[in-house]
């Protein structure tokens, strides 16, 4: 096979002794060599398993949320709203948090 094409997958499904062996690889996270006759013919090693990252929450949406009032921002003429999004909702922050 040359180097960079993709490995051809074989369905292990109706195969009891390879699922025992994989099961096996994969509980124990080490790989296994195969033997015929005297001869070692393959490895079995244990994929790596997609890692799932963490998205960070953020609180829910009330009815006091700033955010609110930009609704309608889009008939009142204001056309730059998404371009100084941050302008104005640091500016209703402090409004409603200030001092």
């Amino acid at each position: 096979m040359a180097r960079g094409q993709p490995l051809k997958r074989i369905d292990i499904n109706n195969a009891p002794d390879l699922l025992s062996l994989v099961d096996e690889v994969r509980s124990t996270n080490e790989p296994r060599i195969l033997r015929k006759e005297n001869e070692d013919v393959a490895i079995v090693r244990p994929m790596r398993r997609p890692s799932h990252r963490r998205l960070a929450r953020g609180q829910p949406f009330t009815k006091d949320d700033s955010i609110w009032n930009l609704m309608g921002t889009g008939r009142s003429g204001v056309s730059d709203v998404s371009e100084n999004k941050y302008k104005y909702l640091s500016e209703e922050y402090l409004d409603t948090h200030g001092e």
